[in-house]
């Protein structure tokens, strides 16, 4: 018996290929037919839905058609007050049985010809009963020779109103509140989504039962990422692309509201947004020209100060933990709580600024309650907000910085403003830029801060709304949920070309 340990048999990896493809299989068929199903039963549902509201507004369309058309035919201009009031007695009397009938009859699918008929008898003899002796003859005879060409006109208007009602107006007409909204709505899509992952199951199940061991093992692995990236495109679909979508949709369907109705589809919004109610103050303009004004300011502004922050953070001076524990306090301090500080700063009577302002004999200004100072006290609250994140970044950028360019220069005799301006500068660019676009990004969000500091209201003179400030003003507070989806789609406009602008600049921006 030998001392020495039986070699082992050379190492393989487990191959989980062909066990992978069977749990796709059984996943995806799983999930298909979870979601087909769905969409079929949100179908189904939609079809009653629109049974239903089809015969409630055919019921409606032939009962107040034959109201109207009767009276109509029977009392004229100068038609006594005393046959007008007959008329209306009679019709009135006769109308909540008629159309208990009326819905029969269209339950019954009987001709809108015939139903409308027999709706303007039952409504005739109502105005006969209730008609004086003396008026009943001549209403009678009246009323006989329109009644072919009535019935005519109030059946063609039914057929017609049955000719254009479509399930796809129904589901776009449908109310938010209305019970299994969400199936109805979005079956279209369930069973798109259902009939895709059904057809993926079947082509995996046949490529395992058709292939060798190879091919579903080969198959097996390229299925892998996918098991760890579905859940992050899952959640990206589901929380940001979708809304997305759909604040589009929103934004073309005029005057929705939260319970889902709208005036119509069109650019009414947009129209609304842009150019406002005549005679009136145009509040998104404002906004757009006070966020332009905020942006134009505070991103220059905090990005100066965090340069120079940040180069004498760098310098590793005494006490510089400390003060870069000072700079980054911001960003762990909530925004609404920092705002109220910031009130108590300005304040007129007892803030720490007019105290300040006292010590140098000046007189106490009206910082909060001034609409000429409001945008001076938003900049500077925007700016010291900015300046944690923006130092941080820069700081980084500083500390990738390679000693040697310093040292040369120290050596080739040049000072420290001249390294700041030659070396630091054209080095930092790259960051510089990135601050710039984020910061830009940021203050065109503008919201909470004009919250806060003007205590709940858009500026002291409603003089400070902000593009944000507006879509929360249209969603919240008009419940106007399509006006807000168009500014968005606006602001994301500005954004966008914003950010192109900078980027333009940055790609012309590059130091060697």
């Amino acid at each position: 018996m030998s001392g020495h340990p039986a070699p082992r048999a050379p190492f393989r990896p487990r191959r989980a290929g062909p066990r992978r493809v069977l749990v796709h299989i059984a996943l995806f068929f799983l999930l298909g037919a979870i979601s087909l199903g769905l969409g079929l039963q949100g179908r189904a549902l939609l079809v009653g839905h629109a049974a239903q509201l089809e015969g409630s507004l055919l019921v409606d369309t032939l009962l107040e058609g034959a109201a109207q058309r009767l009276r109509g035919a029977l009392v004229g201009e100068d038609s006594p007050q005393a046959l007008a009031r007959a008329v209306d007695t009679g019709i009135s009397s006769r109308k909540r049985l008629l159309k208990v009938e009326i819905a029969r009859q269209v339950q019954e699918d009987q001709p809108n010809q015939d139903i409308a008929r027999m709706a303007l008898d039952t409504l005739a003899q109502g105005v006969l009963a209730r008609a004086g002796e003396e008026d009943r003859p001549a209403l009678q005879a009246l009323y006989e020779a329109q009644a072919p060409v009535l019935a005519t006109g109030l059946g063609e208007a039914a057929d017609q109103l049955e000719r254009g009602f479509s399930l796809a107006r129904v589901r776009l007409n449908l109310a938010v509140g209305v019970p299994n909204y969400p199936l109805m709505y979005y079956y279209t899509p369930l069973l798109a989504l259902g009939a895709f992952l059904l057809l993926f199951a079947a082509a995996l199940a046949y490529t395992y039962w058709r292939g060798d061991e190879e091919k579903r093992a080969a198959v097996g692995q390229r299925l892998e990422p996918m098991d760890y990236l579905l859940p992050f495109f899952m959640g990206v679909i589901a929380f940001t692309l979708f809304p997305m979508v759909r604040v589009v949709i929103m934004s073309f369907q005029e005057r929705y509201r939260l319970d889902g109705s709208f005036a119509g589809w069109g650019l009414g919004n947009y129209e609304h947004v842009l150019q406002g109610v005549p005679g009136t103050t145009n509040y998104f303009l404002q906004g757009l020209s006070n966020t332009l004004l905020y942006v134009l300011f505070t991103v220059p502004l905090a990005t100066a100060l965090a340069i120079v922050i940040a180069y004498l953070l760098n310098q590793r001076l005494r006490f510089s933990a400390l003060f870069q524990t000072g700079y980054f306090l911001p960003m762990v301090t909530s925004v609404t709580a920092v705002g109220l500080v910031w009130r108590w700063i300005f304040n007129r009577n007892f803030g720490v600024l007019n105290a300040i302002l006292g010590w140098f004999g000046l007189a106490p200004v009206n910082w909060l309650h001034a609409a000429s100072n409001s945008m001076t006290v938003l900049v500077i609250f925007g700016v010291w907000s900015s300046l944690p994140f923006t130092i941080i970044l820069l700081l980084s950028g500083l500390q990738n910085i390679d000693e040697t360019y310093y040292t040369v220069a120290r050596v080739d005799g040049a000072r420290a403003p001249r390294i700041f301006r030659r070396i630091t500068v054209p080095l930092l660019a790259p960051t510089i830029s990135l601050v710039l676009i984020i910061n830009s990004i940021s203050a065109f969000k503008v919201f909470t801060e004009v919250k806060v500091l003007f205590s709940g209201y858009a500026g002291p003179a409603l003089n400070m709304y902000t593009m944000v400030y507006y879509i929360y003003d249209m969603m919240y507070e008009y419940r106007e949920l399509g006006r807000a989806a168009a500014a968005a789609i606006v602001l994301f406009v500005f954004i966008l070309a914003f950010t192109m602008m900078q980027r333009w600049i940055q790609r012309r921006w590059q130091y060697e």
